[in-house]
């Protein structure tokens, strides 16, 4: 019988190995530094039980204005044994508890909790495993907050020193909060003629796609002409020189990436 369990404990802890071999989010366990996310985000990442918990913090800037906010965590292993240990808290101000992820009936391996108020505040979102040693996948998805502006970084715009004429371009872009650049360069004689760049990336996943991609500006008055994360078409109308600007906003993630021009 213990043999039987001894095996048991030692296949779960393989799917959980390759689980975590998974391209995954940026995780903290700090919950005065928890890592921000915004509505329609979809985050991957692992977390290994303890007797004392394990944990993983998020947070969210809630406006205020009585919208309804749901947020959705899904569990793999998502058997009751998982469910009854792992889950998720939200907490306001001052540690104000605002709910907790209750199972959704007909979704195995589900929780979620949906919330409205007047207050506006920073919401944290506390993602726990007591299931020791095993680790969990989660999924964290949260909807219903506004959709966060468009960064443009026009004061860098036109001095990047390291701008390269564009053949085909590649390389690795660790991100930041304020963003990580590279420049590329497509000389133009204002014939109105057609580009047609691709962006190709890695890794690729929703998560990458909310903060990696590429800019086109027009040589007057850093007037862009196409934003994208795959690709674009766009025609040379002005004649000077056309900057591409590969983005990076996600802090500590490197994405490796090749540019190519049809």
């Amino acid at each position: 019988m213990r043999t039987k369990a001894t095996l048991i404990a030692v296949v779960i802890l393989l799917i959980g190995l390759a689980l975590m071999s998974q391209t995954q989010a940026d995780i903290s366990h700090d919950p005065r530094a928890p890592i921000a996310i915004s509505s329609n985000q979809r985050l991957e990442f692992t977390v290994t039980g303890s007797r004392a918990g394990g944990f993983a913090f998020y947070s969210i800037e809630y406006p205020g204005d009585r919208r309804v906010v749901t947020i959705e965590l899904d569990l793999a292993p998502g058997d009751s044994v998982a469910m009854n240990a792992a889950g998720f808290n939200v907490y306001g101000p001052n540690g104000y508890l605002i709910g907790s992820g209750s199972a959704v009936k007909d979704q195995p391996g589900r929780k979620r909790l949906t919330w409205s108020d007047n207050n506006p505040a920073s919401w944290l979102i506390q993602v726990y495993n007591y299931l020791e040693p095993v680790p969990v996948l989660f999924h964290l998805q949260v909807d219903g907050l506004p959709e966060p502006e468009p960064v443009v970084q026009r004061a860098e715009l036109f001095s990047p020193a390291a701008a390269s004429e564009f053949a085909m371009g590649f390389g690795e872009l660790l991100g930041s909060k304020g963003g990580s650049f590279h420049y590329y360069k497509i000389e133009s004689e204002g014939d109105n003629s057609e580009v047609q760049l691709y962006l190709y990336h890695t890794p690729h996943n929703h998560l990458v796609a909310q903060g990696f991609g590429m800019n086109i500006y027009a040589p007057e008055n850093a007037l862009r002409v196409a934003t994208a994360i795959y690709g674009t078409k766009f025609r040379l109308e002005l004649p000077g020189t056309y900057l591409v600007q590969v983005f990076n906003y996600l802090h500590g993630i490197t994405v490796q990436y090749v540019l190519t021009q049809e």
